[in-house]
């Protein structure tokens, strides 16, 4: 006889939680690993300063300067030359908020006219700022 689908499921969940937990995923190596050391070599001499911060350019290394140890002051001021070369400074022209919205930028005339939803509107516009005309004395003479 088939076993129905609750049945099934609550059997099934029933032995998954008789199983141990799963052990825990490795954690994987960072990144910007310490910067490797001569044999005998001083660790504090080895980290950058203000002073390799200075002889930085766009083609030099900054792997080093991301490296574990590294005083944050280093590591933030070379960061920010690296992002003031302009190849990092290039805009996209996808960036939808970089245009000034606080200044007006109406439809030109000559569009409006073009739209067939505006017609109407437009010339109600230009039939409000032509003065009427004076009404014509009538035929009639005075009453």
């Amino acid at each position: 006889m088939t076993e129905r689908f609750l049945t099934r499921w609550s059997r099934l969940k029933s032995e998954g939680e008789a199983d141990p937990a799963p052990a825990p995923p490795e954690v994987a190596a960072p990144i910007a690993a310490a910067p490797v050391l001569a044999p005998g070599a001083d660790a504090e001499a080895a980290l950058p300063t203000l002073a390799d911060v200075a002889a930085l350019n766009a083609d030099s290394d900054y792997s080093a300067f991301v490296a574990r140890g590294v005083d944050s002051t280093v590591r933030r001021l070379a960061l920010k030359k690296l992002f003031a070369d302009p190849h990092f400074n290039l805009v996209d022209g996808l960036d939808i908020y970089m245009g000034d919205y606080n200044k007006a930028d109406p439809i030109p005339d000559a569009m409006l006219a073009a739209l067939n939803c505006a017609r109407d509107f437009i010339v109600k516009a230009v039939d409000a700022t032509e003065p009427e005309p004076a009404p014509a004395p009538s035929e009639q003479g005075p009453a």
